[in-house]
């Protein structure tokens, strides 16, 4: 601070001094005057300003504990999506949007311990040899079944970016999900039983 002091004491003194001085030396001067002083400013930012901490690593361990951080979902949160999921006109997704094909493409099949075999037969459309209503309609009862009894359930719940083994199969909150996300073979859609963070959720109901 002293230091500090004798350079703010030395910069008044020179500011003085430029009067007597011829004008090319005093554009030089002021440009060492302004500099000595941004030096000061820098110091004195750094004596007087507490620097910023991050949180330790067991104060972010008892918030992810208790449920908390930026990106939690609340009970409220998902009572809200639900809700805004009953504002249509109901009945199966329109034919020709992504949600449809989506939902044939991963239902309307078989669901066995091996693994979910995709139909492989002639799409009933209309037309036939397209997907079309007929189609859609078995891949939605098919999804009604899985959400009511889901075979396979993908991993969730806890926080956002968390490691897989601190995931869950089930939160015991009772909601079920349809979320999709990108997977090497394009755009997938998966069923959770607890929230899907980094995910992009498409409907929640209650399993039961």
């Amino acid at each position: 601070l002293k230091k500090s002091a004798s350079l703010v004491h030395n910069s008044r003194v020179v500011h003085a001094a430029l009067g007597k001085m011829p004008r090319s030396s005093r554009i030089l001067v002021s440009g060492l005057l302004c500099l000595a002083t941004f030096v000061v400013t820098r110091f004195i930012d750094a004596a007087f300003v507490a620097p910023v901490t991050s949180p330790s690593r067991q104060e972010l361990t008892a918030l992810q504990a208790r449920g908390g951080g930026e990106y939690d979902i609340s009970d409220a949160d998902i009572q809200n999506f639900y809700n805004s999921l009953l504002t249509g006109a109901g009945g199966d997704p329109p034919k020709g949007t992504v949600l449809s094909e989506l939902i044939v493409k991963f239902f309307h099949g078989d669901f066995t311990p091996q693994g979910f075999k995709r139909y492989s037969g002639l799409w009933k459309g209309p037309p036939p040899g397209n997907i079309g209503k007929k189609d859609i309609a078995v891949g939605v009862a098919k999804l009604k079944e899985q959400m009511a009894n889901p075979m396979f359930v993908t991993k969730g719940g806890v926080g956002y970016g968390v490691d897989e083994m601190q995931k869950v199969e089930d939160d015991g909150k009772g909601w079920v999900w349809l979320a999709a996300e990108m997977s090497p073979g394009g755009l997938a859609v998966e069923l959770f039983k607890s929230v899907p963070y980094g995910k992009r959720a498409i409907l929640v109901a209650k399993q039961s």
